[in-house]
C-alpha cells in the first residue's frame, strides 16, 4: 500500500467516514507492519503509543489533529481493529484510564419464533434444520447457514390458492435476528425486537404486501406486475426495483425508510414520495426527505454498530435490544450526549461499555440486567 493510500485511510478512519472495507484494508496494513497477537499491549496507552510510532516508522506521516478528533482515536481505532475485528472512533477523551469489569451479559444471536398459519409456533433456534413444515404448496425449510426458507412446490391449483390465503409471522426476541428468503426469493433481515408479516404464498395475489414492526432489510426481486409493499402502520413502502431499510420501532419517534438501490415510494395517505438511493424518508405526521448515511443505517445487517454522533439515548436503545437489557439513566442531561463509533454487534457488552465510557462524561455500571448510566466526575483533557 502506498503512503497516499494509508493517509487518506488514516484521516478516513480519523473523521468516522471509513467503510468496512476501508477498515479492513487498514487493518491489513497494520498486521503486515508487525502485529502478533501475543505481543500486542495489553494496556491501551502503550497500544495507541505503539500504532503512532509505527504508523511515523511505516509512513513518515504524523496524524493530524482536528477540532473534533484527536491522533489518539486513530490509534485506538486502527488498534481496535487489529485487536478484536471491530473499529470504535471516539470524539472526546479523559486523561484517565477507566476499568470495566466483565459481565455475563451476551451479544444477540439468531433467534426468532415462527407463527404458523394454523397458531403453530416453532422455536427456530432449537429447531433442527431441514423440512420443519409444508402449508399449502410451499416447503419451510430451515437452512445450515440459519435462514428460513419458502419454497414454492409443484402441487394443484387450490393447494397454492389455500397458501396464498394463510399469513404467517416470524418474530425476533431481544438478542434475537434472523434472516427469510420469502416464496418470491425476496430476502429479508429482521434486526432484533421485530416481527414480519406474510403470506405464504404471492401466487394469487394482486401486491405482495406484508407487514413489519421493529427493523428489517429488504432486499426485493422486483414484479412490476405484482408490486411488493412493506406496511408499518400508516406508512407504506413499495419497491421499484430495490433494496431497502425501514425501522419501524414502537419506542422510536418517527419511522424510517432508507433506500440502499434502486427506486422506491413511500406514502402515508397522501401522494407517494419516490425516494433515490441514498435517501432516507421519516414519517412522523408527514414525510420528510433527507440524505442518509446508508453504511450506519445498514451496518447492523453487516454484524456491525455504528453510530455517527448519535444521541446517547438513542445509543441505549440499539443496545438494549440487541443485548436484551434494561438501562436507566441517573444523570438525564446524558440522554443527548452524542457519541461517533463502529465496532462489532458481537463483543462482550462490557467492551463496548468501556471504550465509550472513556470516550465521554456517562460513566456505565450493569447491576444484574440493568445498565446505570450516571455523570462522571469532570476531568480535564492534556491539550
Amino acid at each position: 500500500m502506498d503512503l497516499q493510500r494509508i493517509n487518506e485511510l488514516i484521516n478516513k478512519l480519523g473523521n468516522g467516514t471509513a467503510s468496512l472495507a476501508e477498515q479492513q484494508e487498514l487493518m491489513d496494513w497494520y498486521r503486515a507492519t508487525g502485529y502478533q497477537d501475543a505481543a500486542f499491549p495489553g494496556n491501551e496507552e502503550q497500544v495507541q503509543q505503539e500504532l503512532l510510532q509505527r504508523i511515523h516508522h511505516a509512513t513518515g506521516l504524523h496524524p493530524v489533529r482536528s477540532p473534533r478528533y484527536r491522533k489518539w482515536a486513530v490509534a485506538a481505532s486502527v488498534a481496535l481493529l487489529c485487536a478484536t475485528g471491530a473499529g470504535l472512533y471516539l470524539s472526546r477523551r479523559h486523561a484517565t484510564p477507566v476499568t470495566y469489569a466483565t459481565t455475563a451479559v451476551k451479544p444477540g444471536s439468531n433467534q426468532a419464533i415462527l407463527t404458523l398459519a394454523n397458531g403453530k409456533q416453532i422455536v427456530l433456534s432449537t429447531t433442527a434444520n431441514g423440512n420443519i413444515a409444508t402449508q399449502g404448496n410451499v416447503r419451510i425449510t430451515k437452512a445450515a447457514n440459519g435462514q428460513l426458507l419458502y419454497e414454492v412446490t409443484t402441487g394443484n391449483t387450490g393447494a397454492d390458492t389455500t397458501a396464498a390465503l394463510a399469513y404467517n409471522t416470524i418474530s425476533t426476541p431481544a438478542g434475537g435476528q434472523y434472516k427469510i428468503v420469502l416464496p418470491d426469493q425476496t430476502t429479508v433481515w429482521l434486526n432484533s425486537m421485530s416481527s414480519l408479516r406474510f403470506p405464504v404464498s404471492f401466487s394469487h395475489t394482486k401486491e405482495r404486501r406484508v407487514e413489519l414492526t421493529g427493523e428489517g432489510y429488504f432486499d426485493v426481486v422486483h414484479n412490476e406486475a405484482q408490486p411488493f409493499k412493506v406496511v408499518t402502520g400508516a406508512f407504506v413502502t413499495e419497491d421499484i426495483g430495490t433494496a431497502f431499510n425501514i425501522k419501524a420501532y414502537a419506542d422510536e419517534n418517527n419511522i424510517s425508510t432508507t433506500l440502499v438501490k434502486g427506486a422506491a415510494q413511500v406514502t402515508a395517505g397522501g401522494a407517494p414520495v419516490l425516494l433515490k438511493p441514498g435517501q432516507q424518508a421519516r414519517y412522523q405526521g408527514g414525510i420528510s426527505v433527507t440524505a442518509a448515511n446508508v453504511e450506519a443505517v445498514t451496518a447492523w445487517k453487516e454484524g456491525y454498530f455504528r453510530f455517527d454522533d448519535d444521541a446517547l439515548e438513542d445509543i441505549m436503545k440499539t443496545i438494549a435490544r440487541w443485548y436484551n437489557v434494561q438501562y436507566v439513566f441517573e444523570d438525564e442531561s446524558l440522554r443527548k450526549e452524542t457519541y461517533g463509533a463502529v465496532t462489532t454487534r458481537f463483543s462482550n457488552i462490557a467492551t463496548l461499555l468501556n471504550l465509550m465510557e472513556k470516550a465521554g462524561t456517562a460513566r456505565f455500571r450493569i447491576d444484574g440486567n440493568t445498565i446505570i448510566i450516571s455523570k462522571k466526575k469532570e476531568l480535564h483533557s492534556n491539550p
